[in-house]
């Protein structure tokens, strides 16, 4: 991975990890479409080459992290992340962050928030970092229905054990001079992309707006997490035509090889081309 530079702000990817997805259980509502225009995509054992993809971000004298992956923890159908890895490839260790950004609070953008200690409880993997996410987010997953059993282990272990380095932001809010949140609500009821400018330059980092550039040409195919499907399948739209409409970079962590590019008009349809 190499760093993008978008103005002043630096933004190198991070790989946490590498994921191969059934397209039946990630979009089972569209996974037959998808086998019959898409195989070409597909390993020999059917299955879709995805990752889980950090950004570090450098911009106004700081280092923020957006997103920290699936995390030090075997999930459920989840390999184990090495994005501590990735940080000492990049010659950085965790004291280096100064801020976490969260697109939203799903298993795979908040994993490295915590380690296992000594004792096996969690504990702040970053330790100067102040997170940032949305407070509509934050209010609808640490409500204690999500909290409490075994629904939702990541909160417990990644989020609740850091609540009190949060700061919540509403809307459309700066993040410092050249990062603002941009609501891109329907994966979840406050998921945002991560808009960036400096020096006539844009970028988005787009969280979980979009999974895959198949959805280039079908948004409305959702995937089987998305909260609000018609909520995301509009935002998706929006956010592929004005990424298409003004050239900014876009930068879709889900994407294969993190999907750092811009989003062009060609005969009428929307083509990615990587950088």
């Amino acid at each position: 991975m190499r760093v993008v530079r978008i103005g002043s702000v630096e933004v190198l990817p991070l790989v946490d990890t590498y994921l191969l997805g059934d397209p039946r259980i990630f979009m089972p509502k569209h996974a037959e479409a998808f086998l019959g225009e898409y195989p070409h995509l597909l390993d020999e054992r059917g299955l879709l080459r995805m990752t889980i993809t950090c950004f570090l971000v450098r911009s106004a004298g700081k280092t923020w992290l957006v997103d920290t992956g699936i995390g030090p923890r075997r999930r459920p159908n989840f390999p184990a992340g090495k994005l501590d890895q990735a940080l000492r490839e990049a010659g950085l260790g965790p004291a280096d962050i100064d801020g976490v950004i969260h697109t939203h609070l799903h298993i795979d953008h908040v994993g490295w928030n915590t380690v296992p200690g000594p004792d096996g409880a969690p504990q702040p993997y970053f330790p100067r970092a102040e997170h940032r996410a949305q407070r509509a987010e934050w209010q609808f997953w640490m409500r204690p229905e999500h909290l409490e059993g075994d629904a939702q282990p990541h909160l417990a272990e990644c989020v609740a054990p850091v609540a009190d380095r949060f700061r919540l932001q509403d809307g459309e809010e700066a993040i410092d001079d050249h990062l603002v949140f941009v609501p891109a609500p329907g994966h979840t009821p406050g998921h945002v992309a991560i808009g960036i400018a400096s020096q006539g330059e844009r970028a988005l980092i787009v969280g979980d707006a979009s999974h895959h550039p198949v959805q280039l040409d079908h948004p409305d195919w959702s995937p089987a997490f998305d909260v609000d499907p018609d909520l995301a399948a509009r935002t998706r739209a929006r956010l592929f035509d004005d990424a298409a409409s003004d050239g900014r970079v876009w930068m879709a962590g889900h994407w294969p090889d993190s999907g750092i590019g811009r989003i062009v008009r060609v005969d009428g349809r929307r083509v990615f081309r990587a950088l």
